[in-house]
């Protein structure tokens, strides 16, 4: 984040949306002027309190006070800085309809910045978003350092389901988290399994398999499951 140099004034645009009356901190993003409330960044991004707050030694302007110092984003586009700004700007309150791919937007930039309400405000509006296919949804919360208590329960899925992470599933998890999931369900199963196909034994509950997979992302050994209603040792 910088200065904006005097040239480049000649080709700056006013932001239609968010060029706002009131404002009071300058952002230049792709030759485009954004002026909004120093607030919202002081409040919530440590990134931005430790620039914007700072008093300037001679007595002048801080870092984004006027349009000459307007503070330069760099490598992000005005459309994700409007996206960001309208979860601040927005006319429904606390009541969004937006997309996948406009929240995966606004979490790139809640992590790069560290606006860490937003950011968790973004992971639980994707859990609204029942359409995301399981494999992608892990890759996005493992992407995004998101809670381990959201991506167990995911994990759990592939660890119960008969069939074994194909090839691509294993590319796209990563090896950390593909020795996660086969050797949890090793742990599951009291047999190897046939042809890839291996059922849970009856009665394994989820929380067995969640205690499991929180064992071995903890480095301690499973602890066994528990015994359906009526069997004995």
């Amino acid at each position: 984040m910088t200065s904006v140099p005097e040239p480049e004034f000649k080709q700056v645009q006013r932001n239609y949306r968010f060029y706002l009356t009131g404002g009071d901190v300058h952002f230049l993003v792709e030759k485009q002027l954004f002026r909004v409330h120093r607030y919202f960044f002081e409040r919530e991004s440590r990134v931005f309190r430790e620039q914007i707050q700072m008093p300037p030694t001679d007595g002048g302007p801080r870092d984004g006070d006027e349009e000459a110092m307007a503070i330069v984003l760099d490598d992000i586009s005005v459309a994700a800085f409007e996206t960001l700004l309208s979860v601040f700007y927005n006319p429904k309150y606390s009541l969004f309809d937006w997309t996948v791919e406009e929240w995966i937007s606004v979490l790139e930039l809640t992590q790069k910045w560290e606006f860490r309400e937003v950011h968790n405000l973004a992971i639980r509006e994707l859990e609204k978003q029942t359409q995301i296919p399981l494999i992608e949804r892990i890759v996005l919360y493992q992407r995004f350092d998101v809670d381990q208590n959201l991506l167990v329960p995911l994990y759990g899925q592939l660890c119960s389901r008969p069939e074994a992470l194909s090839n691509d599933e294993c590319e796209a998890l990563g090896m950390n988290a593909t020795v996660l999931i086969f050797r949890t369900r090793e742990s599951l199963r009291a047999r190897p399994s046939d042809g890839g196909m291996s059922p849970l034994p009856a009665g394994l509950e989820d929380a067995d398999i969640h205690r499991t997979l929180k064992n071995l992302l903890a480095g301690t050994t499973p602890s066994s499951p528990s015994k359906p209603a009526g069997e004995k040792n």
